[in-house]
């Protein structure tokens, strides 16, 4: 009976679980961080900092990000790569390869960053 029913809901969960092929999809766009969490707590981005994450469809993806914070100079910078979707892990490839797993839910993009312990969340810009 334990077995049957730890059969069910693997394919309970498969069945219902996203394909690979809309999870690409769905994350194809741009995407701006409004908060990030760390230590268990949210918080909004910092004012005067804007991230924001292109994915497109050829899985390239650009990402940008300006500050102007108090006491320190104005900071751009963009970084490119290229990335790709295994299951519920997003996989960006730069000079460094970084996996964090993601969620999608309506407009938001979460992405959680476990070798660093912090949490970005993303709305849809397009």
């Amino acid at each position: 009976m334990r077995a049957s029913l730890t059969l069910f809901f693997a394919l309970a969960t498969l069945l219902c679980a996203p394909s690979t092929a809309d999870a690409n999809k769905a994350l194809i766009g741009s995407w701006r961080a409004h908060a990030m969490k760390m230590k268990g707590k949210v918080q909004p981005m910092p004012k005067g900092m804007k991230v924001t994450v292109e994915f497109k469809k050829d899985k390239t993806f650009i990402g940008r990000m300006e500050a102007q914070l108090p006491n320190r100079p104005p900071h751009k910078s963009v970084e490119k790569g290229t990335w790709k979707v295994k299951g519920k892990v997003l996989i960006t490839k730069t000079k460094k390869t970084e996996r964090m797993t993601f969620t999608i839910e309506g407009k938001t993009l979460t992405l959680k960053k476990p070798s660093r312990g912090e949490t970005l969340i993303l709305k849809r810009v397009d």
